[in-house]
């Protein structure tokens, strides 16, 4: 891997963007977030009374539903005494969190649906990632129960209180949620090493984050692609994605980072751009994953 493909790769990474679309939803474009901190930020050190937690629409829902949701959470946070509110767009000076729904069941009872969630600390470090099963019932105040409980982990992420960041649906060990196991299998069209490579990265980048890899019996298979066609005499649009499936077959969604580079740049070995790219795409692939049931 020659400096300069190393160099144009890096500056390809602050450009792109990450797209987790779950299965039966648009597309949700998100500013790509880079790789990981060295060091990550205490979420004790945060004052909430002060600054407070900004609630985003949930991703993948409908907008009636995602605010009934989302303003039911800050209301139960409000009654914990946490200054909270719901927000079309980060851009707030507290806590913000974040969720991107999967595709929403309509039953006798009402409606449920996954939803895989993150809060950011207000320096804009990871605070805590859960995934809940949501039930809401139908007419008004559905949503109360289920808000309660979100409040609690959001609290719990916060660094409040002592809730471990799980909830009903999810499995536990030993207090701590348990990830679903993952095995990635080798990227399809990539140039040069890039089948191989950008595999073992990915692998690499979600073992950093919990991920047990396992390729008798996952719990969730990630297949790559890339695909790319010419964008001008120089460059190429160049769109990299990984589809997640869990064991019983359900598609969970997919996440895809594009981008128009300078021909060549992938052609050869991968190196540090292998590693690079499954770092941005981490934290939302990690997002994908735990909308899997783990074994």
């Amino acid at each position: 891997m020659s400096s300069s493909r190393s160099h144009a790769w890096c500056l390809i990474v602050l450009a792109a963007l990450v797209l987790p679309v779950l299965a039966g939803c648009g597309s949700v474009p998100q500013p790509f977030r880079g790789t990981p901190k060295v060091t990550h930020d205490n979420p004790l050190l945060d004052v909430p009374a002060a600054t407070g937690v900004a609630i985003l629409p949930v991703g993948g829902l409908p907008t009636p539903l995602s605010d009934a949701f989302t303003k039911a959470i800050a209301d139960r946070l409000e009654a914990l005494e946490i200054p909270a509110a719901t927000v079309p767009q980060s851009g707030a000076l507290g806590f913000i969190v974040s969720g991107q729904a999967g595709p929403v069941s309509d039953g006798p009872t009402g409606q449920s649906f996954d939803v895989a969630w993150t809060v950011k600390s207000r320096h804009g470090g990871i605070a805590g990632h859960f995934v809940q099963v949501v039930s809401i019932t139908p007419g008004e105040g559905g949503s109360t129960a289920a808000a309660a409980v979100t409040a609690k982990l959001i609290t719990g992420a916060m660094g409040l209180t002592d809730e471990v960041p799980t909830a009903a649906g999810s499995t536990t060990v030993g207090g701590t949620p348990k990830i679903p196991s993952v095995s990635v299998k080798p990227v399809d069209g990539a140039p040069g090493d890039g089948r191989q490579a950008l595999a073992l990265a990915v692998l690499q980048a979600l073992s950093d984050v919990g991920v047990r890899r396992d390729d008798v019996r996952p719990d969730v298979v990630l297949f790559g692609k890339v695909e790319a066609k010419p964008a001008n005499l120089s460059s190429q649009d160049v769109a990299i994605s990984w589809r997640a499936v869990a064991r019983d077959g359900r598609e969970l969604g997919t996440v895809k980072v594009e981008n128009i580079i300078p021909n060549g740049v992938l052609d050869g070995p991968w190196g540090p751009t292998a590693f690079a790219i499954a770092a941005a795409a981490q934290q939302d692939l990690l997002r994908l994953i735990s909308l899997g049931p783990a074994s």
